[in-house]
């Protein structure tokens, strides 16, 4: 009971090694459901980053096929006409333009597909703390 005084004679009783164990199995239990949990809120801060990388790369790439189209249209008209009136021949000069809109098409698109995939999804501060908790865990059983 509280506040009751034990004779001066009798020990503290200590644990017994089951009791040990089994405390020691519930703690390492409680920290492993923590690190899981730990682990998914990782992966929900990694995939919304994916997403937003996503989301950005993607507009890129819609812009770099914006600048495609215009590219193509405006430059088979007016350096296809100039071409074949320096007399270059009307498919070489066509072919000229559209290689040459189709590299400037090609950059932009790369610039996107890049910018799609700067997200790492490893959770490595879960990978972190758990390589620290087992570490523990193994120094607290020898």
């Amino acid at each position: 009971m509280i506040g009751e005084e034990r004779p001066l004679g009798q020990a503290t009783e200590r644990p017994g090694i089951a009791t040990l164990v089994a405390d020691a199995l519930s703690r390492s239990a409680d920290l492993l459901q923590t690190e899981f949990h730990l682990a998914r809120a990782e992966l929900g801060e990694k995939a919304e980053a994916f997403r937003a990388s996503l989301i950005a790369g993607l507009s890129l790439m819609m812009i770099g096929c914006v600048f495609l189209i215009g590219a193509v249209v405006l430059l088979l008209q007016a350096v296809v006409a100039a071409l074949m009136q320096s007399g270059v021949s009307p498919p070489l000069a066509i072919l000229i333009v559209a290689g040459g809109s189709a590299l400037g098409g090609i950059v932009v698109l790369m610039a996107g597909r890049k910018t799609i995939g700067n997200v790492d999804p490893t959770p490595e501060r879960t990978i972190k703390s758990l390589e620290r908790d087992a570490r523990m865990a193994k120094e607290s059983l020898t």
